[in-house]
């Protein structure tokens, strides 16, 4: 399968991997065989059913060639370029002929007199074959990578869908796999310490050195592996479905792009009839084939003027029908004067008309129904774009909230897990000094304490204003390195009305201060806030330190941030570095007053 980029040039569109299928050959065989009256040969009526027999036996064997020499280009030159594309077009030229010329060896073996003007048939067969040829596959190739991008979308909006769906759930089970885990590891860790309080004689400086040993080399590392490792969710494993197109999707597409293209159509029938006009050089000939051009620009042209308007206000089938009378009546016109050269036998009036018309809105159809996917197809890339956004935003959301109960726990292990485990080996031990016989008296109380470590709960985020952030952060760094932000009251009241916003710029903003200090030197960062579109706040800041060198090497922060962030950027700046970060936003509306601190 050749790759959509490929398939971009206009040149070789006709080339591409569908242009052998069997979904070209045998209809369009079908369309040209229609009009047996231009044969040459005959119409006699007891000549017809002969005849008919002809058409349909040079219609087969074209057939069979097409699908065996299509069959040897696309094992000897697979991929798409100027050789392929000319051996494509080669297949569709002498396919016409082949058929073109069998219906008179045919005719003439089952006793008809012909009169093959073989210089009118070559050439006019050469040139019909290798446009009407590449204008179906044209289409067809065109409505392959229609049918990819239209299959793409389908995904990504069922993959949106079942995002925000299981958003949630998936959520809810990472939070409870991580307290189970973490759970597990603490009750494997004290086990033996349970163990030993259960005993008639427990060792009690066993539990005691248990319990710090927990808390130190337990407890402690788990509690900076969460701080230092973010989670990520697991992406769900979707079906790669192939929706079917709809054909109303199509033909809706197809009448409203561009359905009347005079310039291309005129040139298509002027191309498709000039080897007639080659031949057959009196001036009335010249003349009425130039009227019946003029007539099929003047007709689509008028038509796109004044009739394409309106069409979106046109129900779908009145519109259908308009439109194919447009492409019908000029056809049907200018047929009849092709068929009128000498080098052709004259025609029959009804076969004309139904072989014009049919013509007409065969090829009118093909060329709007090319350009109605090209639109479609860039209406679904912007839509495609679009949902990618959107499922960026909820991946980034959903990581910042798991982020926010990982930073939770973490917190909880080290400040409260860890703090009752010390807490129940101190009254032990000082159960112990005070009376070593009533130590057992105090076993209790530690089993409840190792119990409550175990069994632990998660603390709820703390609610800070975006003043008491940058406060607290400046008072961690008092004297050594402050931070000052300038965000509107509008961003200011996003930011503090989105508790997992503002866990998640807490951190960034104390990385970056951190990371300031630690390898810029730096004695001053700033951090301006801003919302560019909605759901989406901006954070540029910048330090007074150290530029960046060749040297810099991501960290922990840059894994932070791939987690929790929509996108990130660190660059040198005027006096030091510049990180801008982009996080997901819940939407809310304030006036907006600028403030500064």
């Amino acid at each position: 399968m050749f790759q959509e980029s490929e398939l971009s040039g206009r040149s070789f569109r006709f080339g591409g991997y569908k242009a052998t299928s069997q979904t070209i050959v045998w209809p369009i065989l079908f369309l040209l065989s229609l009009n047996i009256s231009s044969s040459g040969i005959s119409d006699e009526p007891e000549a017809r059913l002969i005849l008919l027999r002809s058409s349909a036996a040079a219609l087969i064997v074209a057939g069979l060639y097409f699908t065996v020499l299509g069959a040897i280009i696309n094992a000897s030159v697979r991929q798409l370029g100027k050789l392929r594309t000319w051996l494509i077009g080669i297949l569709y030229a002498t396919t016409e002929l082949v058929r073109a010329v069998l219906i008179q060896v045919f005719a003439e073996a089952s006793g008809l007199e012909t009169n093959p003007q073989w210089g009118f048939r070559i050439v006019a067969a050469l040139t019909t074959g290798i446009i009407v040829f590449a204008l179906v596959s044209t289409v067809v190739n065109d409505s392959a990578i229609y049918r990819e991008s239209y299959k793409e979308l389908a995904i990504q909006r069922f993959r949106l869908r079942s995002v925000i769906e299981a958003s949630l759930d998936n959520l809810v089970r990472a939070r409870d796999q991580l307290i189970k885990t973490t759970r597990e590891q603490l009750s494997l860790a004290l086990k033996s310490t349970l163990s030993e309080t259960e005993k008639l004689t427990p060792q009690f400086p066993l539990i005691i050195q248990n319990l710090f040993s927990v808390a130190e080399e337990v407890v402690r590392p788990l509690s900076h592996s969460l701080f230092e490792n973010p989670l990520m969710l697991s992406a769900n494993q979707l079906e790669a479905q192939s929706p079917r197109v709809p054909i109303t999707t199509v033909i809706r597409k197809s009448s409203l792009a561009a359905p009347f293209r005079p310039g291309l159509l005129t040139v298509m029938a002027a191309l498709l009839s000039l080897p007639s006009v080659f031949l057959d050089l009196r001036l009335m000939y010249i003349a009425q084939w130039t009227l019946a051009l003029v007539f099929i620009y003047a007709t689509n042209a008028l038509a796109r003027k004044f009739l394409a308007p309106h069409l979106s206000s046109i129900p779908l089938f009145i519109r259908v029908v308009l439109i194919s009378i447009v492409y019908a009546v000029p056809a049907i016109f200018f047929v009849q004067v092709a068929l009128n050269s000498d080098v052709v036998q004259e025609s029959v009036i009804s076969e004309t008309i139904l072989y014009g018309s049919l013509l007409g809105f065969v090829l009118g159809w093909l060329i709007a129904s090319s350009a109605g996917m090209r639109t479609a197809r860039i209406e679904m890339l912007v839509e495609i774009s679009r949902i990618n956004d959107e499922l960026a935003w909820q991946n980034a959301r959903i990581q910042s909230e798991l982020w926010l109960d990982q930073k939770s726990l973490a917190l909880t292990l080290h400040n409260d897990v860890q703090a009752t485990l010390l807490a129940a080996a101190l009254k032990l031990k000082a159960s112990i000094d005070a009376n070593p016989d009533s130590a057992t008296d105090a076993l209790p109380e530690v089993k409840d304490l190792i119990s409550r470590s175990i069994n632990f709960g998660s603390t709820a985020t703390r609610d800070f204003t975006l003043a008491s952030i940058i406060q607290r952060i400046n008072d961690n760094w008092a004297g050594i390195i402050t931070m000052r932000y300038t965000a509107s009251a509008e961003t200011s009241a996003q930011v503090e009305n989105d508790s997992v916003a503002m866990g998640v710029l807490e951190d960034v903003l104390s990385e970056f201060q951190n990371n300031s200090l630690k390898h810029g030197r730096s004695s001053e960062t700033t951090a301006i806030l801003s919302s560019p579109q909605p759901g989406i706040l901006q954070v540029a800041m910048t330090n007074n330190g150290e530029r960046l060198t060749s040297e810099t090497q991501n960290g922990l922060g840059s894994a932070f941030l791939k987690s929790v962030a929509l996108d990130y950027k660190l660059e040198n700046f005027t006096r030091g570095v510049k990180l801008t970060v982009w996080l997901p936003i819940s939407l809310t509306a304030t006036p907006s007053v600028s403030q500064e601190k």
